[in-house]
């Protein structure tokens, strides 16, 4: 008999899903998650800055989505049955996950003065379909120490929160409004 996954982990990941399941069908493909982001990126970030973002969200999407069985299309059940042996069983997993946000924040910061603004992080999210009006009580929930920015171990530490951590903090809302 298997343990169920912790319920308000499995809710984070609903909601991480839902921004890629963009025509609601409950399938999350390869394209949703790659091609349309990038589309979205083209109109706020950087072409050196988009080329960058496109190589990290086609490698996230082999690492994180795909998985070692190369999926091409997931549902939520899928994500959360191939997600969860890594996040609770993989003692690496954090460290990918810091890995990955720091190649993220990277794109985020498009000035790569080692901060990111609230504009920055509005478009970031707006990439992902999230409304701007939508950014703010994330960016403060990034913004732990209250300076108006967001340093990369902000960034990492909530990022990485949202991913591994099974209770309810302020870390939902990294990538937006909580939707699940």
């Amino acid at each position: 008999m298997s343990v169920p996954f912790p319920n308000f982990w499995v809710r984070k990941i609903r909601s991480f899903f839902v921004l890629f399941d963009r025509d609601l069908d409950g399938i999350v493909h390869r394209e949703d998650y790659v091609d349309k982001v990038i589309e979205r990126a083209k109109k706020y970030l950087s072409e050196e800055k988009v080329k960058h973002f496109e190589t990290l969200i086609a490698k996230a999407w082999d690492e994180f989505w795909g998985g070692p069985e190369g999926k091409t299309a997931l549902t939520i059940d899928e994500l959360i049955t191939s997600v969860s042996p890594r996040v609770f069983s993989d003692s690496h997993f954090a460290e990918t996950c810091k890995e990955w946000l720091t190649v993220y924040f990277q794109g985020v910061d498009a000035n790569d003065d080692g901060y990111v603004t609230l504009s920055e992080y509005t478009a970031f999210l707006e990439c992902f379909n999230v409304h701007p009006f939508s950014v703010t009580p994330s960016f403060e929930v990034l913004d732990t120490n209250h300076d108006g920015l967001i340093s990369l171990e902000e960034f990492i530490n909530t990022g990485t929160e949202y991913f591994c951590v099974t209770a309810d903090t302020p870390a939902k809302l990294f990538w937006g409004p909580f939707l699940a």
